[in-house]
C-alpha cells in the first residue's frame, strides 16, 4: 500500500480510493476534507492520469495556493501540468483565450470591473429606465444584487426579462439590460460574468467546450456547498462522459458548513448532488480531528433539526469525556447564557473570565470569539475597570 494511504483512516481511504465517476465526499468538519483531496489527486496521478489531465476547483484565493503548495510537498515535480485555482480565475484564463469572435464584440483583452465601476454603470442604468408604476426606485447596490442573483442562476438579460413576474422584476430586467449593454460597450466583464460567459461559450459553441473536456478529464471541487447554481452547472459540462471516457468528478463539502449565502451559494446543491448524478459514489468523513465530543454533540443537538441539510453526527478522534478540568472543579464543557441585550451578555463574559483568573487561569488562556469586528467594542468595554490585560485582534472577522 502506498505510505500515504496507510495514515489514512477507513473513511478517508475509501474517499481517496474511489472508483473514477461522480463521487461525494460529505465532508463533516475537522475531517481533513483538504488532504483527502490532494491525495485523491496523488492516487489519480498514480494509477496512471496525467497531472495535465486534472482540474482543480477552489472558492478562494488563498485556498487554491494551500492546495498547491500541499501538492508540491507531496507530489514534487510530478504536479508540473495540474491546473488548481478558483472557479473565476480558471473561467478568466478560458474567456481570454476563447471569447473572441464568439460572443458579442468582446475580446480577450477584456477588463474585469471593480465595485466603483459596476456602481458608476448601475446609476447610469437606473437614470436611463422610467420606474414603471408598482416599483420603486432602486439604489445601484441593490440593482448590482439583483443582477447578481440573476447571473448565478444563468439569466441573461432577455431571460430576465421573459420570466420577470411582477413591474418591479420587469425593471430590474430592464435595467440589467442597460448595464450589460454598457459593460460589453466597454469590452470589460464584472465578476459574475466570468462564470454566466464561459457557461454561455461552452454551450453556444460545443467544439471549445469538447477541447476542454479532452484537457480535463478529471474534475475536482473542494467546498461545494459554496457553488451556486452557474457554477454547479459549468461543472456538470465539463465534467460530461466524452469521447467514451466515464465522467470523473470528485467533490467535497459539507451543507452544514455553508456560508456564503450572501455571495448566491445554495447549500442545496450538495444535497441534489446524488439525484443529479444517480451513479455517484457517496463516503462521509465522521472522524473529526479539531474538537471534543461535547461540542460535536452540542452542534449536531443543534443541526439535527434542520429541514434544509442532511446533518450528519460526527465523532471525536479522542474521547475526553463531558468535562474538563477547569481550577477545583469540574464544570461542564459547554454553558449557555440567554442574555437580555448585548451589554448584559458582555458583563456576563467579564464576570466568566474575572472567575477565571481566580481559579489560576492565565489571560492568555481565555479567548473571546465575535462574528464581525465591528462587535468588539461591548466586550472590551466591561474589561477595563477590571484592568483584565487583553489584546483585541485587529481587522480579522470570525
Amino acid at each position: 500500500m502506498t505510505s500515504y494511504l496507510a495514515s489514512l483512516n477507513p473513511e478517508q481511504r475509501a474517499a481517496v480510493t474511489a472508483p473514477v465517476g461522480p463521487v461525494l465526499v460529505r465532508a463533516g468538519a475537522g475531517s481533513g476534507k483538504t488532504r483527502v483531496l490532494t491525495l485523491r489527486i496523488a492516487y489519480l496521478i498514480e494509477q496512471g492520469a496525467a497531472p495535465s489531465s486534472i482540474l482543480a476547483l477552489t472558492f478562494t484565493n488563498k485556498a487554491a495556493r494551500e492546495m498547491r503548495e500541499r501538492q508540491r510537498a507531496l507530489l514534487g515535480q510530478r504536479v508540473r501540468g495540474l491546473t488548481t485555482g478558483t472557479f473565476h480565475a480558471i473561467c478568466a484564463r478560458i474567456l481570454r483565450a476563447e471569447i473572441a469572435g464568439r460572443i458579442g464584440s468582446y475580446t480577450g483583452d477584456f477588463t474585469i470591473y471593480a465595485a466603483d465601476e459596476q456602481l458608476q454603470i448601475a446609476a447610469e442604468a437606473l437614470s436611463a429606465v422610467t420606474v414603471p408604476r408598482g416599483a420603486s426606485l432602486l439604489e445601484p447596490e441593490e440593482l448590482l444584487r439583483r443582477i447578481s442573483r440573476a447571473k448565478s442562476r444563468l439569466l441573461t438579460p432577455r431571460l430576465a426579462a421573459r420570466f420577470a413576474g411582477d413591474p418591479l422584476d420587469a425593471y430590474v430586467a430592464a435595467c440589467y439590460r442597460r448595464y450589460q449593454r454598457a459593460l460589453e460597450q466597454a469590452n470589460a466583464l464584472d465578476f459574475d460574468d466570468l462564470i454566466l460567459l464561459t457557461h454561455r461559450l461552452f454551450t453556444e459553441h460545443p467544439e471549445v467546450l469538447e477541447e476542454y473536456q479532452e484537457r480535463w478529464r478529471h474534475i475536482l471541487v473542494d467546498e461545494y456547498q459554496d457553488t451556486d447554481s452557474s457554477q454547479h452547472a459549468l461543472v456538470e459540462l465539463l465534467s460530461r462522459p466524452y469521447a467514451g471516457r466515464p465522467r470523473s468528478l470528485f467533490v467535497v463539502g459539507d451543507g452544514m458548513q455553508s456560508i456564503y449565502g450572501f455571495r448566491n451559494a445554495d447549500h442545496t446543491i450538495i444535497g441534489r448532488f446524488q439525484h443529479d448524478f444517480p451513479e455517484a459514489q457517496v463516503v462521509e468523513l465522521r472522524t473529526n480531528y479539531r474538537s471534543r465530543q461535547s461540542i460535536l454533540d452540542a452542534a449536531y443537538a443543534i443541526i439535527r433539526h434542520s429541514k434544509v441539510v442532511a446533518p450528519m453526527a460526527l465523532r471525536a478522534a479522542s474521547q475526553p469525556g463531558p468535562g474538563e478540568r477547569i481550577g477545583a472543579r469540574h464544570a461542564p464543557a459547554i454553558q449557555i447564557f440567554d442574555a437580555r441585550d448585548a451589554r448584559d451578555e458582555a458583563e456576563q463574559i467579564a464576570r466568566c473570565i474575572g472567575d477565571l483568573l481566580r481559579q489560576g487561569r492565565r489571560c492568555r488562556e481565555i479567548a473571546v470569539p465575535y462574528r464581525t469586528r465591528n462587535r468588539s467594542a461591548p466586550f472590551e468595554r466591561p474589561l477595563r475597570p477590571a484592568r483584565n490585560p487583553y489584546s483585541a485582534v485587529p481587522k480579522k472577522n470570525l
